[in-house]
């Protein structure tokens, strides 16, 4: 199970510097209100968010749970996938996201007392 909850952190990573990549190109270009629209994904700015903020929020979700055995590299990556969600909704000017970033950022931290707790019973 470990390695699913490994492949699910790391997708969602995918997931966001893609997310954050198709966004900064569609605030780079001023070619007009549409051009803003999109960036090189061809999606508007809800359907680009749900698809891969919402999916990247889903699988870190996900890893949490099926993460069961003691694994630095996993909270690790829910720390870090958290802050990029929350610094992205900061960005955005969205409160939702920013909170949904700081419930990631407390599942990486509860995994990481988890382990250490695991790890002291062994």
């Amino acid at each position: 199970m470990l390695k699913i909850a490994k492949g699910l952190v790391i997708a969602a990573l995918v997931l966001l510097i893609i997310y954050g990549a198709d966004e900064a190109a569609s605030r780079s270009m001023d070619d007009g209100e549409d051009a803003r629209e999109t960036g090189f994904l061809p999606m508007n700015a809800m359907v680009r968010g749900l698809a891969f903020g919402g999916s990247a929020i889903a699988l870190s979700i996900a890893a949490f749970f099926v993460a069961r055995e003691v694994s630095t590299f996993v909270w690790i990556m829910l720390i870090i996938n958290g802050v990029l969600i929350a610094a992205g909704g900061a960005i955005a000017g969205s409160a939702p996201v920013a909170g949904l970033g700081a419930v990631v950022i407390a599942l990486g931290v509860i995994k990481r007392f988890r382990d250490a707790k695991i790890a002291r019973m062994a």
